[in-house]
């Protein structure tokens, strides 16, 4: 929404003829409108997929696809923001942690939820997967 309201704020000062006089204010409006215009789009596709070859987590810049076989555990912890959030997230057997911010609450029954959901699906992958075992 922010995003949006940037992106017309950008088009109007663009449109409206005032701007173009001052090349410097052309670039400044072309350029936070064209961010904002990135960032409309992205939120719009933020969040967590989860099928049966893993998982997908869709930020604002981009997505990082982690398949069951590379993930080593699921756990909880901190959540991005300045809030203490709680988010699922992922360790990798190569050590790298993957945090699921879009999946984020400050219920910890949502965060629950989804952390028993991401969990049981990854120990059912293992158990019928014959390179993870």
């Amino acid at each position: 929404m922010v995003g949006s309201l940037f992106a017309l704020l950008g088009a109007g000062a663009l449109i409206s003829g005032a701007v173009a006089a001052d090349p410097a204010g052309t670039v400044i409006y072309t350029v936070s409108g064209a961010g904002s215009v990135w960032v409309a789009f992205r939120s719009c596709v933020m969040g967590v997929r989860i099928d049966s070859t893993g998982l997908t987590a869709r930020g604002l810049g981009r997505s990082k696809v982690v398949p069951w076989c590379a993930i080593g555990t699921v756990d909880t912890g901190e959540g991005p923001g300045l809030a203490p959030a709680q988010a699922p997230g992922l360790i990798l057997k190569n050590g790298e942690q993957v945090g699921l911010g879009a999946l984020a609450s400050y219920s910890s029954r949502t965060v629950d939820a989804d952390f028993a959901l991401i969990k049981s699906l990854h120990a059912t992958h293992v158990t019928d997967c014959l390179n993870c075992a």
